[in-house]
């Protein structure tokens, strides 16, 4: 199986791994494939911009670790590619969040499970694992 991580669980793997599900640990450890996205980094960079995510322990320098750290957990970093962009214009507007319309894009396209406690993916053709 191959799977991607939306961003609040991309944080909880590495800052509150109580926050997962069982379900969620056993397809982190059972993927072939763990993929997050650069579209991941970016939405926590804008998030923390405005004062999100208080209820986890983000570390200041978290741009500086959690990459090299998932990177050497086996993770790997999906960038935004052309047809990703492409892709959102057939997606129904079923759910606004921009950063998340992209992850749903890329799963798509990668033939990837989400990792993710959000319900509005629920409606997309996406395998949802929560």
């Amino acid at each position: 199986m191959k799977t991607l991580t939306d961003t609040n669980a991309l944080l909880w793997i590495a800052c509150a791994p109580r926050r997962l599900t069982e379900t969620a640990k056993q397809a982190i450890a059972d993927s072939d494939e763990i993929w997050f996205s650069i579209v991941n980094i970016w939405e926590i960079g804008l998030k923390l911009s405005k004062g999100g995510f208080h209820d986890l322990d983000v570390a200041p320098d978290w741009d500086r670790k959690l990459v090299p750290r998932l990177l050497d957990e086996g993770f790997r970093l999906m960038p935004v590619q052309v047809g990703h962009c492409r892709r959102i214009q057939d997606l129904p507007a079923y759910h606004k969040d921009p950063f998340d319309r992209m992850l749903i894009a890329q799963a798509l396209m990668g033939g990837l499970a989400i990792i993710t406690a959000d319900r509005a993916f629920d409606p997309y053709p996406v395998r949802v694992i929560w």
